[in-house]
């Protein structure tokens, strides 16, 4: 399914969930001292998203945002990120909690749970309560599904790699990479690698943000097996940065470890992406078949074909886990809404707008 969003370009998720718990890389940039994260606090429903929003919109004309989507609601905001202000807005919360280690000094608490009221929020203990289970419950077996799609896919991996023609793959990388990657000047610093995940599963199925693809010469990899996909664009992205480029990279979200499944090379405005079933407009497919060996691959068809059908009964299952989380969710978030003095929310976001033109006016 193609999300696109018409008020932004650099539209990403902020993470995703493994069978170990949320991760996302944002917390790279966070750490990295380059910048000032704004961590909001406060419950579901109490304007967190709506905020991110309005702050992403009205600065704008300051710096282009980059907008981050939360996997478990893929139309609310999670953070945002300003890079040449050096400014983050992120939701600090469960599951993606954020704590500052500088507190005040790089990281500044925003907290919406002053604008709450405590007696309509006791008043709904149980509720609160309840729908909180529940909705944990759900994440915790769709944790489960994916633990087991990630399991599978490495047994469809391992057969991938078994069969890899290496040579082939190897020839095909090094004339690839030589027409696209000319080495810049030996003065010019190595490329930077930046990490941004743009599919990830969500409540209504697993989804990619092609308007990233937008206006990009597109080579996209049909590969069922993984194994040349991850060589493939690994290899692509060292050769990349080793010649002066900078790449962003998604990982691939049903695999463990580091399986890379999208790759952007911005300044060629090119872009390899796996995995997409949704027609990309310039886009070249590069067939990873002539770089198995066929035999081998034949040998283990059934094993194969059992396992692929296991994932889409899996994902299946984990969708419709996630899916019932969110709408459990939904409920959360109606105590909390009906407990918020949104004009308050409305003045912080206000305050904190102006203290951020402030402190980069020219």
């Amino acid at each position: 399914m193609i999300i696109t969003d018409n008020d932004f370009k650099k539209t990403y998720f902020m993470g995703y969930s493994t069978p170990d718990g949320f991760t996302t890389h944002l917390r790279d940039d966070i750490e990295s001292g380059e910048f000032t994260t704004y961590i909001i606090k406060g419950g579901p429903g109490t304007g967190k998203s709506s905020l991110m929003k309005k702050i992403a919109s009205s600065l704008s004309d300051l710096d282009e945002p980059e907008i981050y989507y939360c996997s478990s609601d893929p139309y609310s905001l999670d953070a945002v990120l300003f890079d040449n202000l050096k400014i983050i807005i992120a939701d600090g919360t469960s599951p993606h909690v954020i704590e500052p280690t500088y507190p005040g000094a790089r990281e500044i608490l925003v907290d919406l749970g002053e604008c709450w009221n405590l007696e309509s929020l006791s008043s709904s203990k149980s509720g609160i309560i309840d729908s909180t289970n529940r909705n944990q419950r759900y994440h915790a077996l769709a944790k489960k599904y994916l633990s087991a799609i990630i399991s599978v896919n490495e047994d469809i991996m391992s057969i991938g790699d078994s069969a890899l023609d290496c040579s082939k793959l190897d020839a095909y990388l090094e004339r690839l990479s030589t027409r696209l990657f000319p080495k810049k000047k030996a003065s010019e610093s190595q490329g930077r690698i930046r990490f941004r995940q743009m599919t990830s599963f969500t409540p209504v199925g697993v989804m990619t943000f092609t308007n990233l693809f937008e206006h990009l010469n597109v080579y996209k990899i049909e590969d069922s097996s993984f194994a040349v996909t991850d060589k493939l664009l690994k290899q692509l992205a060292r050769r990349a940065t080793d010649n002066g480029y900078n790449v962003l990279i998604s990982k691939n979200v049903f695999m463990s470890g580091s399986v890379y499944q999208h790759v952007i090379i911005p300044e060629i405005a090119t872009a390899f992406v796996s995995g997409i079933s949704d027609d990309i407009a310039n886009s070249t497919k590069i067939n990873s078949m002539r770089f198995y060996d066929r035999d081998i691959l034949k040998d283990k068809r059934k094993r194969l074909e059992f396992d692929e059908g296991i994932i889409k009964e899996l994902i299946d299952e984990m969708v419709c886990a996630l899916k019932t989380a969110k709408d459990i969710h939904d409920e959360l978030e109606s105590y909390y809404i009906n407990a918020m003095d949104f004009q308050k929310v409305n003045d912080v976001c206000q305050r904190l707008i102006e203290r951020i033109r402030s402190d980069h006016q020219d």
